[in-house]
């Protein structure tokens, strides 16, 4: 490859190189703002010159935050000539799950479904509005409390063929059911016996004995029930409000157009500096190899011409000496 195009490939590399390293703000890009705030709909009427941008918002939503600033397109420059408000009024639906719970005495299904019904209305905090259907599945009972109370043991010993009602051979207390009871009660049963020959035996004695105590005993108080109820529910109101920005389009001046260029960071005029400079590197990278091949030749010319002359003394010189 001659040196000439290889001047020419190096000028057409740094020459790309240098366009796509131009700064982002060179470049008329539109990056769209995730936060932004995004039309629905957009509709072109160019015969009259608008652009209707249309945003659904909710009701809660300030139409102040709205895009209306002036834009250019297609050699027009837009400016907000009209809001237009409509409310849009509609159903929404939603399905929940309410919990609902209930105390009861007893927790045997009859008396807790004698508690909650199988259907019922309700109306949410947001104004929505429907039918709850009982979930079977859904019931817990668990007690709600306990309570003790102190109820009173006795039990009943016993004691024949005594010979007589002395107490000390009673015993005072016995142990009943892991308890102790002491002896709170003795009744004396007397058995009189006789032998055939009208020989009297004296009396024997029977001690029916009533020992007495304590427990404590626990009890539920009551018990709570939960149950949920599930459905469908609905409201019907405010749900949207359609905005439609009107823009309208006038013929751009020239000398605004100027001014608007002149503003703005045109990518050309960052790059025709950089152009410039590049034209002017490469120009002097040529003229310098020119130069440097012309030097070249121009050594090379005057080697040869050294290189003729000495031929020329040294055929003079022979030729004399041949005389």
């Amino acid at each position: 490859m001659s040196v000439k195009n290889k001047i020419l490939s190096l000028t057409a590399s740094l020459l790309l190189l240098t366009m796509l390293t131009l700064p982002v703000g060179a470049v008329s890009v539109d990056v769209t703002d995730p936060d932004a705030m995004l039309p629905v709909d957009i509709i072109l009427d160019q015969e009259n010159k608008e652009i209707r941008k249309v945003y659904d918002l909710s009701p809660s939503t300030d139409p102040s935050t709205l895009p209306m600033g002036q834009f250019e397109r297609d050699g027009l420059l837009y400016d907000c000539t009209d809001v237009l408000r409509e409310v849009i009024i509609g159903s929404e639906t939603q399905v929940i799950t309410q919990e609902e719970k209930v105390d009861s005495d007893k927790k045997d299904m009859d008396t807790i479904l004698s508690l909650l019904p199988q259907e019922k209305e309700v109306t949410t905090e947001e104004g929505f509005t429907g039918t709850l259907t009982l979930d079977l599945e859904s019931i817990k009972t668990e007690a709600a409390g306990y309570g003790s109370s102190t109820q009173p043991v006795t039990a009943t010993r016993t004691y024949p063929n005594l010979a007589n009602q002395d107490l000390n051979h009673l015993p005072k207390s016995i142990t009943e059911g892991g308890r102790t009871l002491t002896l709170q009660d003795v009744q004396w049963q007397t058995d009189n016996t006789y032998n055939a020959d009208d020989y009297e035996i004296g009396d024997r004695f029977t001690a029916v004995c009533t020992y007495g105590g304590s427990k404590t005993v626990s009890y539920v108080t009551g018990y709570t029930t939960t149950a949920n109820y599930s459905g469908e529910v609905y409201r019907t109101g405010v749900t949207v409000i359609r905005y439609t920005v009107i823009f309208t389009g006038t013929p751009m001046e020239p000398v605004a157009e100027e001014q608007s260029q002149s503003g703005g960071l045109n990518w050309l005029m960052v790059a025709l500096p950089a152009l410039a400079a590049l034209g002017a590197g490469t120009g002097g990278t040529y003229f310098f190899m020119k130069r440097k091949e012309r030097k070249m030749y121009e050594e090379l010319a005057e080697s040869n011409d050294a290189a003729a002359g000495r031929h020329s003394d040294d055929g003079d010189t022979g030729a004399g000496g041949g005389v």
